[in-house]
């Protein structure tokens, strides 16, 4: 009889969380998704991430190319050398890239004048590239050593002069042999992998290939 008045218990208390789940989500609109290529210019106009103060109006960012790498083979596309006494990244920090997949990018400034007041800019803390169940993230010392001439990390954030262009390198990492967050070679080439520059009110994506 206990177990009975369990069941029925626990199966009450089943239905009214999936009823209070429903209510809570019942109004909750899932933003439309506009898919571009590599080699399209895309306008974020009024997109945001998350904020309401940020404003990337004017801006526009195109992917030039991408290509996944070892390691060893970034660090000598830019013409790295590696401290061996002092290295970037210990090969037991979770952290540690073995693979780079390096996308060129191009942002643009479309504006003709430029308003201080607007504080418009663009900020590659929130860019991620989306799989089908992974992501993966930028890292800041790759990113430093891929665009030396920034002198800062990704979180800084940039502006550009109006109607001026500049290209960037960002070097999203994963690794193979990670056993908590391992994401293989071939999961990246056999699904579709998208660059989100925006999120709300509408969600602007790039496909990667």
């Amino acid at each position: 009889m206990k177990k009975i008045l369990l069941v029925l218990l626990y199966a009450i208390l089943l239905i009214g969380l999936s009823i209070r789940i429903w209510y809570i989500n019942k109004d909750v609109t899932v933003p439309p998704v506009s898919l571009f290529e590599i080699g399209e210019e895309v306008a974020i106009e009024k997109d945001i991430f998350l904020d309401e103060f940020e404003n990337m109006d004017g801006y526009t960012v195109t992917v030039n190319s991408a290509e996944i790498i070892p390691y060893e083979t970034f660090l000598a596309k830019y013409d790295y050398q590696e401290d061996e006494e002092n290295p970037l990244f210990e090969e037991s920090d979770m952290t540690f890239p073995e693979m780079v997949y390096d996308l060129h990018l191009t942002i643009k400034n479309t504006n003709t004048i430029d308003n201080p007041e607007k504080h418009s800019g663009i900020n590659f803390i929130n860019y991620q590239l989306m799989g089908t169940d992974f992501s993966l993230q930028i890292s800041d010392p790759l990113y430093m050593i891929a665009n030396p001439d920034l002198e800062g990390k990704v979180a800084d954030g940039f502006r550009l002069r109006p109607e001026t262009e500049m290209d960037f390198h960002l070097p999203f990492y994963f690794a193979p042999s990670s056993i908590v967050e391992r994401v293989e070679v071939e999961d990246i080439k056999e699904d579709n992998v998208y660059l989100t520059v925006s999120l709300y009110p509408t969600a602007k994506q790039i496909l990667i290939e």
